[in-house]
């Protein structure tokens, strides 16, 4: 039996484990607010947004980031005092956007700013020591949405980061997605034979990105049409990309066949979004934004943290039926979210359904990731390749 101060000890031995897990607690909690009474909170819609964007996908982004330092630098793991700093600095974040309308301007930009900017720095420094410059983009990524995590509490351009942080995430599962869900499909092809070969395009995630950035200049132009085309092409690019997988295989390895369903929301996500912006009147731009959010950020985050505590047997990863309800649930919110403009409220609220789906979705996804935090960390930890202590399958 684990002791509570080795159990304490234990959760700082990779960054995943206290990201992932504030993460799933914050995903969690930041819809709650929906489902409070009207006026107990003032203002439902930016704080749930703040709160999902920089807060669940803040700790999932740098938890990942962190995780996956060490396999670009050829080093050893994170430092348990750099995560649990990292920790921290998330946690004095949260606080400070929750009080900001009481502190000064100075403590709500170096409090909001610093878990962002200190994640960034300790990527940037292992990048440079070891020379893995072809993953820049990582410590660039986090600075960039610190940043942007700044203009959301300034009034006058949260606007801005609303519009621009969704589409930063998405250019990072592009990177992380594009190459990581087709490298896994190759390592289970190979391994087991299957027969089916992979026929992966990576310039075509880069075609993707390009119209993304393209499509932040014409939105700054407001040439609304241009904006608009850009992304349904990079949606495209995308669908092409994935054409070249052999998706109807992976259904048999459940583990793999949730990242292929994740990464299908980010084409998904561009087409709606683009649609949106050219047909404003019959496509909801909140339908395509939740496609994003939701559908997109947030299977793609639960597929991949979910990775770090699932059990391991003959080079397999093992999906629990806890976590496979989990990832449906996510499925059926974002649905239900996306699809809300349509359904109406006759017979039940989509809003509130949606949000409920959601919650009841990482509360699942905590208690199945709850046991991950304590014990041997597994190495590598999001991959059975070439794995090392392999844990007993769950019951659960």
């Amino acid at each position: 039996m684990i002791t509570a101060p080795k159990a304490w000890t234990a959760i700082w031995q990779a960054p995943h484990r206290p990201l992932f897990f504030l993460a799933g607690l914050w995903a969690l909690v930041a819809p709650a607010v929906w489902l409070l009474p009207e006026g107990v909170q003032p203002d439902k819609v930016s704080w749930h947004r703040q709160e999902l964007l920089f807060g669940m996908a803040g700790a999932a982004a740098g938890g990942y980031l962190l995780t996956a330092l060490p396999a670009w630098t050829k080093k050893g793991p994170v430092s348990p005092g750099v995560t649990m700093f990292a920790t921290v600095l998330w946690c004095v974040a949260r606080l400070t956007t929750a009080l900001s309308q009481h502190l000064p301007a100075t403590t709500v930009v170096i409090g909001a700013s610093a878990y962002f900017v200190f994640v960034a720095g300790v990527l940037a420094h292992g990048i440079a020591s070891s020379r893995a410059g072809r993953h820049i983009w990582a410590p660039f990524a986090m600075v960039l949405i610190g940043l942007l995590s700044l203009l959301w509490l300034d009034g006058e351009a949260s606007h801005l980061a609303a519009d621009s942080v969704p589409r930063v995430f998405l250019v990072l599962i592009i990177l992380i997605g594009g190459r990581a869900v087709p490298a896994f499909t190759h390592s289970w092809i190979a391994r087991f034979n299957i027969g089916d070969r992979i026929r992966n395009q990576p310039k075509l995630s880069y075609l993707a990105i390009g119209g993304i950035i393209s499509a932040a200049g014409f939105s700054a132009a407001k040439q609304a049409n241009a904006e608009g085309i850009a992304l349904v092409l990079s949606g495209l690019a995308l669908v092409l990309q994935m054409s070249g997988w052999p998706c109807l295989r992976v259904p048999r390895y459940p583990a793999l066949f949730i990242l292929h369903l994740a990464f299908a929301w980010t084409p998904a996500a561009l087409l709606l979004t683009g649609l949106a912006i050219i047909f404003p009147n019959q496509l909801p731009l909140a339908a395509a934004l939740h496609s994003a959010t939701m559908g997109a950020m947030g299977t793609m985050m639960a597929a991949v943290m979910m990775r770090a505590a699932m059990a391991r047997d003959g080079g397999m990863l093992l999906l629990s039926r806890t976590m496979a309800c989990a990832f449906a649930l996510i499925c059926v919110a974002t649905m239900v979210r996306v699809l809300a403009g349509w359904i109406g409220g006759a017979y039940f609220d989509p809003i509130v359904t949606a949000a409920a789906s959601w919650m009841l979705a990482w509360g699942l996804f905590l208690i199945a990731y709850v046991p991950a935090l304590s014990g041997p960390v597994p190495r590598p930890v999001l991959s059975a390749d070439g794995a090392r202590l392999p844990l007993a399958v769950p019951k659960r």
